[in-house]
C-alpha cells in the first residue's frame, strides 16, 4: 500500500473542501449527506479487500483508522473512552487544514474520509458522538472529546462542537506536495460517487458544484490562473492535476461543441470502471468534475461524459458542449431527500 502510487494532497484536499461548500446551505444536515460518502468508502475497502468488517464496532473503527494511517492520512489516532465520553487524539491529521479553511467559512460540515466513514460504522449501530472540545497544540496534535449518545441523524451537537478548537496557527498549503496513498484516493472517489447518486437526478449537477469549491480552494490558496479563455483555463488545470499526481499526462481539447480530453496512467482508472460497471454514470473524477463547473462559469453546459479505456489506465473521455441558460440544482428537492430514511 504504497503512498509513492497514489496523489498528492493538492488533489484531495480542494475535493473535500468543495464537498463541504456543497452542501453548506443544508447546515449541520448537510453532515448526514457527507456521511453517506463514508458508507461509500466502507463499501470500496471491504469489496477492494483494503479492511476488514468486524462485528464489533470498535473494532471496525480500529480498522478504518488503520487504513488511512497506513495510507498517509494521519500518523497516528489514540481513543481513550470512559463511560460513554471519548478522548479522540491524532497525530499529523489531515483534515487540519482544510478544517480551518471551513472554519473560516463557518462551515462545520467534516469531510475527513476517515471521520465519515466512521461516522458511518456508529450510525449502523444507531449511536452518534456529541462533540463536545477540541484542543490543537502548536505541532498540530489534535484531540477531540465526544460523548457518544443514541441517534442515527446529525444534530448540532455532533456537527458543532460545544468548545471549539483555536485553528487560527494552523498551516493551509504545506502539505500539499505530500501523497495519499492510491486505495484511500480511489475509496473517497467512489465514496462520492456511490452517495451522490442516493440524490437522483439532482446528483451531476450537485457533484459539478463540488468543483466550484475546488476552483475557490485553487484560487485563493495556491493562486491558480484560470483565464476565461475555456481551453486555456482547462489546460491550466490539466496542469495542475498532473503535476499533482492525479494522472502522468492530461492532454485537452475544447472546442465550441465539444470537450475531448486523455488521460495517461489516470489514477480514477480503477474507480471508473467500477462504477461503469455498476451502472453508475456519475462523474467524481476532481479534475473532470472541475473542468464541468468551469465551462458553466463560462455559459457553457458540458453533457454526459462518453468514456473509452484505451489500456489498463489510459482513459479518454468526449462531452458534448453547448451554451445554455445556467441549470440550477432544486435545493427544496435535495432537502426532502435527507428527510426520507
Amino acid at each position: 500500500m504504497s503512498k509513492e502510487s497514489g496523489v498528492r494532497f493538492g488533489v484531495l484536499d480542494p475535493t473535500l473542501y468543495g464537498a463541504a461548500r456543497v452542501f453548506d446551505y443544508l447546515g449541520v444536515r448537510g453532515q448526514d449527506m457527507l456521511d453517506k460518502v463514508g458508507e461509500g468508502i466502507i463499501e470500496y475497502g471491504l469489496t477492494e479487500g483494503y479492511f476488514e468488517q468486524s462485528s464489533n464496532p470498535h473494532e471496525f473503527v480500529g480498522n478504518i483508522v488503520k487504513f488511512f494511517a497506513q495510507n498517509g492520512y494521519v500518523n497516528n489516532v489514540k481513543i481513550d473512552q470512559t463511560g460513554e465520553t471519548m478522548n479522540i487524539t491524532m497525530w499529523n491529521w489531515r483534515f487540519l487544514p482544510i478544517m480551518k479553511k471551513l472554519r473560516n467559512r463557518n462551515s462545520y460540515l467534516l469531510t475527513c474520509p476517515m471521520c465519515i466513514a466512521n461516522n458511518a460504522i456508529t450510525k449502523s449501530a444507531g449511536v452518534m458522538g456529541e462533540r463536545i472540545s477540541e484542543q490543537v497544540t502548536p505541532d498540530g496534535m489534535y484531540t477531540m472529546t465526544i460523548k457518544m449518545v443514541p441517534g442515527i441523524r446529525n444534530t448540532r451537537q455532533t456537527v458543532i462542537p460545544l468548545k471549539p478548537a483555536d485553528l487560527s496557527n494552523t498551516p493551509l498549503a504545506s502539505q500539499m506536495n505530500e501523497s495519499l496513498g492510491l486505495p484511500a484516493f480511489e475509496a473517497v472517489a467512489y465514496g462520492l460517487a456511490r452517495a451522490f447518486d442516493y440524490l437522483g437526478a439532482q446528483a451531476q449537477l450537485l457533484l459539478d458544484k463540488v468543483g466550484a469549491g475546488v476552483i475557490e480552494f485553487l484560487q485563493e490558496e495556491l493562486q491558480i490562473s484560470l483565464p476565461n479563455e475555456p481551453s486555456k483555463a482547462v489546460e491550466n488545470l490539466a496542469l495542475f492535476f498532473t503535476k499533482n499526481q492525479l494522472a502522468d499526462e492530461i492532454r485537452s481539447q475544447i472546442s465550441p461543441s465539444e470537450a475531448k480530453i486523455s488521460f495517461t496512467n489516470y489514477r480514477y482508472a480503477r474507480v471508473l470502471r467500477r462504477l461503469l460497471s455498476e451502472g453508475i454514470t456519475l462523474v467524481s473524477c476532481p479534475f473532470t468534475l472541475t473542468v464541468r463547473t468551469l465551462l458553466r462559469q463560462r455559459n457553457l453546459a458540458a453533457g454526459d461524459v462518453k468514456w473509452k479505456f484505451v489500456g489498463e489506465r489510459d482513459v479518454s473521455l468526449t462531452m458534448p458542449i453547448v451554451r445554455i441558460a445556467d441549470q440550477q440544482f432544486d435545493e427544496e428537492k435535495v432537502a426532502s431527500l435527507m428527510e426520507s430514511p
